[in-house]
């Protein structure tokens, strides 16, 4: 088989986004694909030839997310392990997304193992080793700006055309952006 990654659409029973698809190893350990994504009755995912896969409905069983205007949004990321919640039973919705919590979910996103009580000193430390973040005040709420810019560094900072540039010029000449995203 290839060792390159190899595109695969599956189809799939449920259009639940707590839908996901699972790489099952040698020994049937299980690991779920973070990047699959699911659009209508089918499951689209990059995986190397001859890989054994499974689907499962991974859905958290939130209390406070049903009728959420997010429900579903958080229902796919909490179902790919990339948001965990507060408890088994409640995810905090509206509670505002910290520097830390951003890190943590990149972090798990690349692979990196953050869970448990040490969670999110794996993903400042994954974040400042990779020079997504400074991991600067972790604890404080996240701003668009700041989320933006460690997105950007996630994605490699990919140059801009000459269109995005003129643009994220005159967004960045704007007085009221915080110094940190400049």
């Amino acid at each position: 088989g290839s060792v390159r990654p190899v595109r695969v659409e599956l189809p799939v029973g449920s259009s639940a986004p707590g839908v996901v698809a699972l790489l099952v190893g040698p020994d049937g350990s299980e690991t779920v694909i973070k990047t699959a994504v699911l659009t209508g009755n089918r499951m689209t995912l990059s995986v190397t030839d001859g890989a054994t896969l499974t689907l499962r409905d991974n859905h958290k069983n939130f209390s406070d997310t049903r009728g959420h205007w997010a429900g579903d949004a958080i229902d796919f990321v909490s179902a790919r392990d990339l948001f965990s919640g507060r408890t088994p039973t409640s995810f905090a919705p509206d509670v505002p997304m910290t520097r830390a919590m951003l890190m943590t979910v990149l972090a798990r996103l690349d692979g990196t193992e953050a869970a448990g009580g040490s969670a999110y000193q794996a993903g400042m430390a994954w974040a400042v080793a990779r020079g997504v973040s400074d991991g600067s005040n972790p604890d404080a709420p996240i701003t668009r700006e700041q989320l933006v810019a460690m997105l950007h560094r996630y994605a490699g900072s990919p140059a801009a055309t000459n269109r995005a540039i003129c643009a994220i010029s005159t967004i960045m000449s704007a007085p009221t952006l915080s110094q940190i995203s400049r």
